[in-house]
């Protein structure tokens, strides 16, 4: 049976971008920390708070989910039930083959819409100048927060794509190999 890996380990340049989006998102990780510990230390030691912590805070935490979701796709490490599809794979892997093709379909299609979605707030908050914060103390564009989401929903996609082929190629070359009518 092919592992879980091979479905899209020859896919090495994709790998690699989604290993460099979850790089990043681990470095926004580490400056967020060190933002937090400036501010306490500022609030502790200076009686005076870094500006625009909060906001910066709330706007990187959305961007780290999605530097980091394509990643987590091609590792399988998404929250779902296995214990169904995992007895299903060995009592009837063409079937259990087929199912996880539409799972995979099924989010694809639902990143796209999300990609649909949000393609059209980048572009409204890239041309009103959106912003959040107060204007003399800290403000922050919003549009690199929705070019990461766009960005990290077309990485799933793929991502989400390249499984749904693997698992389509699985479902075939177990029904010619078993000759299964499920």
């Amino acid at each position: 049976m092919e592992s879980r890996r091979d479905l899209s380990s020859n896919r090495s340049l994709v790998g690699v971008f989604m290993a460099a989006l979850n790089g990043v998102g681990s470095l926004l990780i580490l400056a967020i920390t060190a933002l937090i510990c400036a501010d306490i230390i500022g609030r502790a030691v200076f009686g005076v708070p870094v500006a625009g912590v909060a906001e910066l805070v709330s706007l990187s935490i959305v961007a780290v989910v999605f530097l980091q979701l394509g990643q987590a796709v091609r590792s399988h490490s998404l929250a779902q039930t296995g214990i169904v599809l995992d007895s299903l794979d060995r009592r009837a892997p063409r079937t259990g083959a087929a199912l996880r093709c539409v799972y995979a379909l099924i989010a694809a299609m639902v990143f796209a819409a999300l990609l649909y979605g949000v393609w059209f707030k980048l572009l409204d908050a890239w041309r009103s100048n959106e912003h959040v914060g107060v204007y003399g103390l800290f403000v922050a564009p919003v549009w690199p927060v929705y070019a990461v989401i766009a960005v990290g929903s077309a990485a799933a996609i793929v991502q989400f794509a390249i499984h749904a082929t693997g698992y389509a190629r699985r479902a075939v070359s177990a029904a010619n190999r078993n000759g299964e009518a499920s």
